[in-house]
Formats: C-alpha cells, structure tokens, sequence
C-alpha cells in the first residue's frame, strides 16, 4: 500500500462449468469463483451514479454506482483481468468488471459495485 495505492483488492473469476443436467446458473454463487489475484494494491474511487436497477426487485440498490479502480503495474499482467471478473477490496465490497482497460501504467477498470 502507499499513498497512491492505499488499498488492497482480489480478482475473482467465475469458475468453468463443465456437465450437463441441473447446473446453478452462471454467476450463482461465490463459491463458484477462483482468485486470480490477491493482495494487489488499489485505488478505488466513485465515478457515476446511474439510474436504479432494471430488474426492480425489493432488494435492490436505490441507484447503481460505478467505480474507478486502478492497479498499478506490476503484480497483474497486463490484460489479465476481464470483463465480468470481481473484484473484491479489503473491506469486503464487491465490484464486477464491467470495462477492464489497461495501459503502461497498469489496470483502469470500470466497475460497478455489487450489493449483498
């Protein structure tokens, strides 16, 4: 951690389903998820709000929220992460890669925040 990075995060990939018969649908469930990445150093700062949910269920966030988190080059390969992976940061919040982008100075990704 340093003053530009003071965060730590995991990346967490949904695991390959393989079978047939009465598989848990995709994204069903933590368990299913294999870290990519651990104890990599972040920065995660608010982007946009946007509008509620569209499914409207009770349990819904009010607004969805979207999230800037910058990895420094260095412990990630470049382009390692993808669209959909999760990440998680070191307070237990939950982000799912909607846009991962890297350059030469590491991991911009776009995320939104994840609600329990």
């Amino acid at each position: 951690m340093s003053f530009v990075y003071p965060r730590t995060v995991s990346i967490l990939r949904q695991a390959a389903q393989t079978g047939f018969g009465a598989l848990p649908p995709s994204g069903a469930g933590q368990a299913l998820e294999q870290a990519i990445a651990t104890g990599l150093p972040a920065s995660i700062q608010h982007k946009s709000t946007g509008a509620r949910p569209e499914a409207g269920l009770p349990a819904d966030a009010a607004n969805r929220t979207l999230w800037r988190v910058f990895i420094p080059l260095g412990g990630l390969t470049l382009g390692a992460v993808q669209r959909g992976d999760i990440v998680v940061d070191d307070l237990g919040q939950r982000y799912q890669v909607t846009a991962p982008y890297w350059n030469s100075l590491g991991h911009n990704l776009l995320a939104e925040r994840l609600e329990a």
